[in-house]
């Protein structure tokens, strides 16, 4: 039992995940010098500015990140950034700092709060006392300048009014009493977990977080199993796949969430980690505002951000793919049901799903924060592309789009292209894929189809006449021979009886009778299995009926016998050969012609 635990705890990702997290979170917070150059650099890449024209006379506008200044942290968690002003940001932070610290060191931990007050000389100052006895508590804590506004609001200086300093002063005084009455609460836990009843309570608590957490997570991974199988056993075969990395991303997700949320819990019920865990949100926080900054930044000499274009992108995949299965279950539910063909469905679904497309990028286009004008540049540049170094791909698409609207071929023709025999699979924007008789896939570009000459043996009509010639010895009945052909074609199932077979004496020959039988079939891919059949049967039954097929003859005219002197008995004399002398040569000579003409 011992050894199936330990296991288990080795191989659960939650533990993992959770270790992780915590080594992460106190390596941010122990380590802010590695941090805090890293959020200038990319403080420094972000140059925030708002538009706007400055006050006539007044000097350029300096791009504020907000990064500028000196933090004040409470508890090691920092909640804004103080300007330099009569002082330096750093004297003006510690000082706040050190306010805060003597405040919660005077009695009990008051209870704090934060109060905004403006001067005699108009300037906004924040106050800190203790709740239910401000006025007698009350201490000055620092004066929000018109720098700290323009930091705080990223705007020039110069633009910066009284009233975004009263906004600023407020938003400030909200947000350090609540940090600071976290810091109290932090502080106030600490005390209370010097007693080791109470300790060991919270370390329990947090331990037995996490092992929920852990058993919560086998709980899920389980029943995540268990709902993979039954969609495997209910769904197509061609679904597998997707069923399985869908799984291993719901898995993922889940071990992320669960082991985020027990981790979570389960360091909130012990004191001493929750400053770990406030610094780490807070660094975490800075970050993320760091990074929607920078993707909110417009890019040079234009109103588009990162943030836009990936939403763009995001919404145009899910047009995308939402017109895709919005088509497929047009062509079966509907158009399969209507009858018509396979090619015919194929093309008005691709019809469709394009336009389906084109009005969806049209509405997705204001939602993502584009317009047409801001893609000038990007169009621009694809005409440039496509005029340079993408005739090809443009001409394949045009092609395509002139295939769907004309519709020469269609799924499931056989055609003939570039010396190229094969039945259309699949009609893409790029490439039309053929299957051969030998069940070989060849890509052919679809400008092939446009530009070349193309037999399509299934355009409209699939029926087709094929031509069979057959030659016969003179002498032959051709009454006979006719029937003959007709009875082995009437016999074959792959010849169709309407248009009927036929037989036709072509011409006659040096040595035959050039008969030719015509068939019809509607399956033009099977013109060749039929041809092999029928020349097997009808030399089957030209045999059965004494029909036969010749050969080639030649007959040999001797002018001269001059030739023919070195084949007299005496070895080489001048005198005329006899009979036999002659016929003897007369046989050879036959013999050595049919040997080289192949025939018997």
């Amino acid at each position: 039992m011992g050894v199936c635990l330990r296991r288990a705890i080795r191989e659960s990702l939650l533990l993992k995940g959770a270790v992780l997290g915590l080594t992460v979170g106190i390596g941010l917070w122990l380590s802010p010098a590695v941090s805090a150059p890293l959020e200038g650099r990319l403080a420094q890449a972000l140059e925030l500015q708002t538009p706007g024209l400055a006050p006539e006379g007044s000097p350029p506008p300096i791009p504020l990140t907000g990064q500028e200044g000196t933090e004040v942290l409470v508890g090691k968690v920092p909640v804004f950034r103080l300007q330099t002003a009569e002082y330096p940001s750093d004297v003006r932070a510690d000082n706040v700092r050190a306010i805060i610290e003597r405040f919660l060191e005077e009695g009990q931990l008051p209870e704090p709060e934060v109060r905004v007050a403006q001067e005699a000389n108009g300037q906004y100052v924040l106050r800190l006392g203790e709740r239910g006895r401000f006025e007698a508590t009350q201490r000055y804590l620092f004066t929000v300048t018109y720098a700290d506004a323009a930091a705080e609001r990223r705007i020039p200086l110069g633009q910066v009014s009284l009233n975004d300093v009263r906004l600023v002063a407020n938003s400030w005084a909200r947000r350090l009493e609540q940090a600071i009455a976290e810091y109290r609460q932090d502080r106030l836990d600490l005390q209370r977990t010097r007693d080791p009843r109470v300790l060991l309570f919270t370390l329990l608590a947090g331990l037995a977080t996490l092992a929920l957490g852990f058993f919560l997570w086998r709980l899920f991974d389980r029943s995540l199993v268990r709902l993979q199988r039954w969609l495997e056993l209910r769904a197509d075969p061609g679904w597998g796949s997707w069923i399985d990395v869908g799984g291993s991303l719901l898995r993922s997700l889940g071990a992320m969430l669960i082991a985020g949320i027990s981790l979570d819990r389960g360091i909130s019920f012990i004191p001493p980690l929750r400053p770990f865990q406030r610094a780490f949100y807070a660094r975490l926080e800075q970050v993320v505002d760091t990074a929607l900054g920078v993707l909110t930044q417009p890019l040079p000499n234009s109103h588009v951000s990162i943030a836009s274009l990936l939403v763009f992108f995001v919404l145009a995949a899910l047009v995308f793919t939402v017109a895709h299965y919005i088509s497929v279950g047009l062509k079966r539910r509907l158009l399969g049901r209507l009858g018509l063909d396979l090619g015919t469905q194929e093309s008005t679904a691709a019809i469709f799903k394009y336009v389906l497309t084109l009005f969806g990028i049209l509405l997705v286009l204001p939602f993502s924060g584009l317009n047409l004008s801001s893609l000038a540049v990007i169009a621009g540049a694809v005409g440039l592309g496509i005029g340079f170094g993408l005739q090809n791909l443009s001409n394949n698409y045009i092609s395509y789009l002139a295939i769907l609207l004309e519709r020469p071929i269609q799924i499931g023709d056989l055609v003939e292209v570039d010396n190229l025999l094969g039945t259309v699979e699949h009609i893409g924007p790029r490439a039309t894929v053929l299957r051969t008789l030998d069940r070989i896939f060849v890509i052919v570009p679809n400008s092939r189809f446009t530009e070349s000459k193309v037999v399509n043996w299934s355009y409209r009509d699939p029926r087709c006449r094929i031509h069979i010639p057959v030659g016969v010895a003179y002498g032959s009945d051709t009454a006979v021979v006719t029937e003959a052909l007709l009875a082995v074609a009437r016999g074959n199932p792959r010849v169709l009886t309407n248009p009927p077979p036929q037989v036709w004496l072509r011409s006659f020959g040096p040595s035959s009778l050039n008969f030719e039988l015509l068939v019809w079939i509607n399956r033009p891919q099977d013109q060749f299995v039929l041809i092999s059949e029928l020349n097997f049967a009808i030399e089957a039954e030209f045999r059965r009926r004494g029909i036969r097929i010749p050969f080639p003859q030649q007959d040999i005219h001797i002018r001269s016998l001059e030739g023919l002197v070195s084949l007299s008995p005496d070895g080489g004399s001048r005198s005329l050969p006899d009979a036999a002398s002659i016929q003897s040569a007369l046989s050879e000579a036959a013999q050595f012609l049919e040997d080289k003409s192949g025939l018997s």
